[in-house]
């Protein structure tokens, strides 16, 4: 595989933006520093009927010149007209487009321009950056690795094959990282198994003393061209990959969920986990793999707890007992925060897996054409179950809401209940087809 040492072999710098205060350049002048680039457009949204695609990037809003979001917020509160005019980049052309003020159905990349890594260093080039379109950060990650892999099985078939995107995992005390692949039922292990992948887990010991071998380690898959799979690599414990390296290893060079930089971003902190891959001699037959994976999310669903987190049905009930049962008025505003993170992202990451088991079904009907009548029957009752489950997120509180004087109100938990109880009945009708699947000859 091949490994660049020069930056501006893979990405020109990029000076959309006009508006930023800018940054310093080498000669110590100024320049635009910003620019934001659509990386998912949602359906039927006003971005969608303009025609904006992914990959555009905005250049001004309502004649502002745009670079980041802090900026567009700003501007969107002050429109006062029903209907703006906002102009795209799309290549070498510019493109304007009407839009109705406030929300525009739009994912934004924030980015800056890219600075060139030193001489020495090694990165591998063609590793796609990470997106939150891919809300599964393990996955994700494992997908921009496979590409390198010759794996282009991609997201969607990853999350399914491996039951995570059939999965709902909730952890006693309210834990953030309930739906992470690799906790509770081990989804991230089914995926590198099904994809034929073998995996050398390599963690920091309580004491960090063992960082100078797992460095080596990583330098070694590096060298090999092969990135490194790592958890905590900047802001938040998700996962990401390690694409290379500079100083001799003292500053590791990745691909996040929080980049600001599209070639690389130089790790904040070293990973507390990481797994060093390589590909078996044989990849497993992809109609067993498929079958496993039936299996293994009607053993989700019918386990109740792996390790310290519930699963499956037994995951809801604990779920909807803790929002009826806990006294969230005792909890100082840390606490209280952390279990609104918890709920909400536990909430959302259903409904994101859900969206993305409904894909994975209609690839398999696609694949597998004589398992149509079953797939399409558990994926019109995850349809259901959206229905019902959609409709609550904006209302539920999320992350920052919590201030002090707040209270989580008895009503609007009593609110989420019922919806998770509907949810979980969905679930539990689709049991008896997951089983039906998983016995398919």
């Amino acid at each position: 595989m091949r490994i660049l040492t020069i930056a501006f072999l893979l990405f020109p710098t990029l000076t959309l933006a006009q508006n930023c205060a800018g940054c310093p350049n080498s000669k110590g002048e100024t320049e635009p520093c910003h620019w934001l680039e659509v990386t998912g457009v949602v359906p039927d949204g006003p971005a969608a009927k303009a025609g904006i695609r992914v990959g555009d990037a905005l250049a001004s809003y309502d004649g502002k010149a745009m670079g980041c979001r802090a900026d567009l917020s700003a501007k969107q509160a002050a429109v006062q007209v029903d209907s703006v005019i906002a102009t795209f980049r799309r290549g070498n052309k510019e493109l304007s487009f009407v839009l109705p003020k406030g929300k525009l159905g739009i994912f934004f990349a924030e980015w800056m321009n890219d600075v060139p890594p030193d001489s020495d260093a090694k990165l591998i080039a063609g590793v796609p950056n990470l997106s939150w379109n891919e809300m599964n950060s393990f996955m994700g990650a494992l997908e921009a690795i496979g590409h390198k892999l010759g794996d282009h099985s991609g997201y969607t078939f990853l999350c399914g094959v491996s039951g995570a995107a059939f999965r709902t995992q909730f952890f006693d005390t309210w834990c953030p990282s309930s739906p992470d692949a690799t906790v509770g039922y081990d989804a991230g292990a089914a995926a590198l198994k099904a994809r034929g992948l073998d995996a050398t887990w390599l963690h920091v010991s309580s004491d960090g003393k063992n960082k100078p071998q797992i460095l080596a380690a990583i330098r070694k898959s590096i060298d090999a061209g092969t990135p490194v799979l790592a958890i905590d690599l900047i802001e938040t414990a998700e996962w990401g990959v390690i694409i290379g390296y500079q100083k001799n290893g003292e500053e590791l060079l990745c691909r996040t969920y929080f980049d600001k930089h599209k070639l690389y971003e130089v790790a904040q902190k070293f990973p507390f986990a990481v797994a060093i891959l390589k590909r078996e001699a044989k990849v497993p037959d992809e109609d067993a793999t498929v079958k496993q994976g039936f299996g293994i999310v009607a053993e989700n669903l019918t386990t109740p707890k792996y390790g310290e987190y519930f699963s499956g049905l037994a995951a809801f009930d604990k779920w909807m007992a803790r929002l009826r049962d806990d006294d969230f008025s005792k909890l100082d505003s840390a606490k209280l925060s952390n279990v609104i993170q918890a709920n909400y992202w536990t909430f959302s990451r259903l409904i994101a897996d859900r969206k993305t088991g409904i894909e994975y079904l209609n690839i398999v009907a696609q694949r597998m054409p004589g398992l149509e009548p079953r797939t399409a029957a558990v994926a019109a009752l995850y349809k259901q179950e959206l229905g019902v489950l959609e409709p609550l997120l904006e209302q539920l509180p999320c992350p920052g809401s919590v201030v002090p004087g707040w209270q989580w109100s008895k009503a609007d938990r009593d609110k989420q209940i019922a919806v998770l109880t509907t949810a979980r009945a969905f679930e539990e009708q689709a049991l008896p087809v997951w089983k039906e699947l998983a016995g398919t000859k």
